[in-house]
Order: structure tokens, then C-alpha cells, then sequence
């Protein structure tokens, strides 16, 4: 009787720390926006809860599979570029330490196999914090201050972020994960579209327009318009959404009286200029444009792109290391004019990998890239032969695509070895992980 409690006591503990442990991964964005530090300690308390217990219950499948074989050939590149060219502990610690950003994405897929809960307190949760993002957003967008008295940082909104301009990647990033708990929590599906879910949506999508963050407005639309295309089951919720966004982008903007942001101006007008070289001078040599048409998204990132390139002539195999670029960018044989093109990384994920894990960590990421394009395609050939709304199809086609947007190449980003980036990075990974292996048990 003593054993049976025993067995009975610890199966108890272990349901109450799946329930909390499922109902962090479900608030994680919320942790990223707190700060790196809340969702850092909550990533490794994850990893060692879930590896723990892979372990000594002998849950071969969690690390037996070719997910776990690729994340671990993608570190083995990474770890061993960045030990290769070790220049000092602080530019080489993203590098060594970079397992635990993948083992993470295995963690929510555990996790999520052994809580299985997508409750309609979650939905509240997030119907509550987009709310006040939203509001909070738009407090700033009209009055010049957020709640917090943060004021506008350089003609953009950045509500609780500050002088942090990553509201749009921000809300771009967490949406996905808020929409695969819409539908499997039945709030939302094919005969059942919420108005309140609707306008909060699309108000979001308002706000990562009102942002001013091109690329996350522009890999927004690539995330809908990929729904649209994959699941005719969400196609209806897609066009709404599109709908009710373009008449708030129309309405809200001319109700405020400031002049000082200009979304529209932004993100077209600004991006067209920048890309012909309006009103800047023209360059020759390493800074010419391309086919003396145009620079790649702009003068800046061109530069960015020319010295990555220059290093990774000299580093093909090798790569430069995780945070290689930001060493080289400013030595005298790679240096461009007027030091143009130096930064902390090359603000693009494809040509950061190739020169920081060279031409085998960039072959990885490329062979990723084709395996989700694979999985889109795949995902909508089962979604069209389905006669009924699946909410499981569904929400893996969401995560599938929130892993393909976070993939796309042709668009600047911020450093792929950044910790707050690559925990967003991999954090639909781990949803896209359970939704896979859980439509295969059935």
C-alpha cells in the first residue's frame, strides 16, 4: 500500500508540473517581453524537467528522430566554427552554448505531448495581454506616451519595448501560437469565426503595420497569404481578417493629430527610395549597386552583405563563428569605405550562417528551408482531401508557417544567434514537433 501511494504521490507531482510547465510554454511570449532573463530561466528549468524525465522513463522517440539528428549536426557546425576561430569567451558563449536553444523546441513538444491542454484560460490570457498591447499601442500611436510613460522612439511606437524598436516582430511572432490555441481550444474553425477574436487580430496586425517594422509587416503578409494558401478551411478567416485591417489602417491613422509617424510613408515610399538610391550618393566599387539599378533593401544593408561576403571568402568551410562578423567587420582587409557595412551582424539570417558556420551550416539551413517548404505543400494536399475542419491539420499548417516565415531569406533580420530571436525562432518548432507526431498516432 505504502509503494502504491509512493507511485501515486510522485504521478501527482508530475501532473502538477506538467500543468505549470504547459501553462508557461502557452505565456512564453509574455516571458519574452518581460525580459530575456524570466524566459532564459524558464527555457533551462523546461530543458532539465523534460530531459529528466526523457531519461529515466526511456522516451527513445524525444531524441531518436531526425529532428534531434539535424539540430544536432546544426550545433556540432555551429560549436565547432565558433571554437575554430575562439577569439574571446564573450563573442564565443552564444556559440558554445547553443544546444539548449534546440533542445528547448524538444522540451515544448514533451511537454505539450504529456499536459495536452489547450484550455479557454490561455485563450483569456492572451485575449487580455494582446488587449492591452493593443491599447497600450495605440495610447502611444495618439497621445506621444505609452502607459508607461515611454515616449515614441524615433517616429515609431514601441509600446513596453521602449527605446526597443521589436513591437512588430514581437506581435508577428507571438500571433501564430495565439491562433493554434484559437483552434484547438474550438474558439475559432471553419463555421465559427469570433468577431472579438477577429478585430483583435486584426488590430495586431494594425499595430506591426502602425510599428513601422517593414520586415515583420512584410513577413506578416507572407504568413496570411501562406494560411490562405494551405488550408481552405481558413480561408474565409484570412479574408476577413484582411478586410477589417485595411478599413482600421484607413480610419485609425486620420484620427490622430500627429504628423511625426508615418506608417504608409515607411513602409513603401521610404523602402522604394532606399532600394533606387534616391537622394544618396552613388558608389563605386565594392558599395556599386547591382546592375547600377539598385542596392539589396538598402545602401546600409548592401554594405552588410558586400563584407560578409569579403569574410567569407576567406573562411569558406570554417565559417568565422557565432559572432565572428562583428570581430572581422572592422580589420583593415575587410574594412569598406568610411567603415561602411560593420555592424554586429550582416542583418540577414542566410548570409549570417554562411559566413559564420560557412558553406556547411549554410547548406543546413538551406536543406531546412526546402524540408518546410516540402511540409507546406504536404500540409495542404491532407487539409484539401479532408472533409471536415481538423483542428489538429490546422494548427500544424500555423506552426509549420510560423517556422517558414522565421526561414524566408529574401528579407533582413536581426541576429539568428541572439538569444530572444532564437528562442522565438524554435518556439513554434516545438508545437510544429507535437501537432506532427500526434497526427501520425492517429
Amino acid at each position: 500500500m505504502n509503494n502504491i501511494s509512493m507511485e501515486q504521490k510522485i504521478k501527482l507531482q508530475s501532473n502538477k508540473s506538467f500543468l505549470l510547465f504547459g501553462y508557461g510554454l502557452a505565456i512564453f511570449p509574455f516571458f519574452l517581453l518581460i525580459g530575456p532573463l524570466i524566459a532564459e530561466l524558464f527555457l533551462i528549468s523546461a530543458i532539465f524537467f523534460s530531459f529528466y524525465l526523457i531519461i529515466i522513463e526511456k522516451k527513445r522517440n524525444y531524441y531518436n528522430n531526425k529532428f534531434f539528428i539535424f539540430f544536432g549536426i546544426f550545433y556540432l557546425s555551429t560549436l565547432f566554427s565558433t571554437l575554430y576561430n575562439f577569439y574571446n569567451l564573450e563573442d564565443s558563449i552564444s556559440g558554445i552554448f547553443y544546444f539548449r536553444i534546440p533542445l528547448f523546441a524538444i522540451s515544448i513538444w514533451f511537454i505539450l505531448d504529456n499536459s495536452k491542454f489547450f484550455d479557454s484560460k490561455i485563450i483569456l490570457f492572451y485575449s487580455l495581454f494582446f488587449s492591452l498591447l493593443v491599447f497600450d499601442s495605440l495610447i502611444q500611436f495618439y497621445l506621444g506616451k505609452n502607459l508607461l510613460g515611454y515616449e515614441i522612439y524615433g517616429s515609431r511606437i514601441s509600446s513596453f519595448f521602449k527605446d526597443e524598436q521589436i513591437l512588430g516582430g514581437f506581435i508577428l511572432r507571438s500571433m501564430p501560437i495565439f491562433l493554434i490555441y484559437l483552434v484547438m481550444s474550438e474558439k475559432i474553425n471553419e463555421k465559427k469565426i469570433s468577431f472579438f477574436y477577429l478585430t483583435l487580430i486584426s488590430l495586431l496586425c494594425f499595430v506591426i503595420f502602425l510599428s513601422g517594422e517593414r520586415a515583420a509587416f512584410g513577413l506578416l503578409i507572407l504568413f496570411y497569404f501562406t494560411i490562405f494558401f494551405i488550408s481552405k478551411y481558413f480561408r474565409k478567416f484570412v479574408t476577413y481578417v484582411a478586410i477589417l485591417f485595411v478599413i482600421i489602417s484607413i480610419i485609425l491613422p486620420n484620427l490622430s493629430t500627429t504628423k511625426n509617424i508615418k506608417p504608409t510613408e515607411r513602409m513603401f515610399t521610404n523602402s522604394l527610395k532606399q532600394i533606387v538610391g534616391t537622394g544618396q550618393k552613388r558608389y563605386e566599387g565594392d558599395k556599386k549597386m547591382l546592375f547600377n539599378k539598385f542596392y539589396i533593401f538598402s545602401h546600409q544593408h548592401h554594405g552588410h552583405y558586400v563584407l560578409s561576403y569579403k569574410i567569407f571568402k576567406d573562411h569558406v568551410f570554417a565559417g568565422t563563428g557565432a559572432k565572428g562578423f562583428r570581430y572581422l567587420c572592422g580589420n583593415k582587409i575587410y574594412i569598406l569605405e568610411n567603415n561602411e557595412g560593420c555592424s554586429t551582424h550582416p542583418h540577414n539570417t542566410y548570409v549570417q550562417i554562411l559566413t559564420s558556420n560557412g558553406l556547411i551550416g549554410f547548406s543546413l539551413i538551406i536543406f531546412a528551408f526546402f524540408f518546410v517548404v516540402k511540409e507546406i505543400f504536404s500540409c495542404r494536399k491532407k487539409i484539401l482531401h479532408l472533409n471536415e475542419f481538423n483542428k489538429y491539420e490546422i494548427s500544424k499548417a500555423i506552426a509549420i508557417t510560423a517556422i517558414f516565415i522565421n526561414l524566408w531569406p529574401l528579407i533582413p533580420n536581426g541576429s539568428f544567434f541572439n538569444n530572444w530571436l532564437s528562442m522565438f525562432y524554435f518556439y513554434p518548432i516545438g508545437f510544429y514537433l507535437y501537432f506532427k507526431y500526434q497526427i501520425k498516432k492517429k
